[in-house]
């Protein structure tokens, strides 16, 4: 299996100042982000790399033969994408089993680059269990559930049945909730979740 075998080389080499920051939607990952970079902390977003590679021909090319007609006027249409993929579980494999390898290497390259680094954070929505992150230390964000909702009903293309397909099938795949290092509640202001980072950070 390339892929675990690829996994656990991550881990080998990296494991001792990568942390894995993970949560539900709208539990303010992006938020917690910008905060760690204020602090000057390296971090690679997941989201942010599976955007820039929908932009590459050859993935434009293999996400359309997995999902037809996904591409509009030589784009890659996230909506489509999206409604899909949290509708049908089949397709849902099959773009992470090729996705996910390529955003792996992508964080190689990332701490190969910031090797000199005390610490690094990943930060990943949550996805199927995956030796990579379940080998590193995971520091897990959440909030209420009605706080998370209300965030996501100010996103564009965030309709009810989006937010619900995406929770359902965060709830059932989420391992991390029990199994993480640290845990930032972000229910509250910007500061306070600035105050909780950096109380994290002390721990780190």
């Amino acid at each position: 299996m390339i892929y675990n075998i690829y996994s656990n080389i991550i881990v080998k080499v990296f494991i001792l100042n990568s942390y894995i920051l993970i949560g539900p939607i709208g539990s303010g990952k992006t938020e917690a982000q910008k905060i760690f970079q204020n602090l000057n902390i390296k971090c690679f977003c997941a989201d942010n790399t599976v955007r820039k590679l929908y932009e590459d021909q050859e993935v434009i090319s293999k996400i359309n033969e997995i999902i037809p007609n996904s591409v509009k006027n030589g784009k890659i249409d996230k909506n489509i994408v999206r409604e899909k993929i949290f509708t049908d579980e089949d397709k849902l494999k099959l773009i992470e089993s090729y996705i996910h390898p390529k955003v792996f290497l992508e964080f190689e390259n990332f701490k190969i680059k910031f090797n000199d680094q005390n610490i690094l954070i990943f930060i990943t929505p949550i996805i199927k269990s995956n030796n990579f992150l379940e080998k590193n230390n995971i520091i897990y964000i959440n909030a209420d559930k009605d706080i998370r909702i209300n965030r996501l009903k100010k996103r564009k293309n965030y309709n009810k049945k989006i937010i619900e397909n995406i929770m359902n099938y965060q709830e059932s795949s989420d391992i991390y909730i029990k199994n993480y290092s640290h845990i930032i509640q972000n229910n509250g202001s910007l500061l306070q979740l600035k105050i909780l980072i950096q109380q994290t950070l002390s721990y780190l």
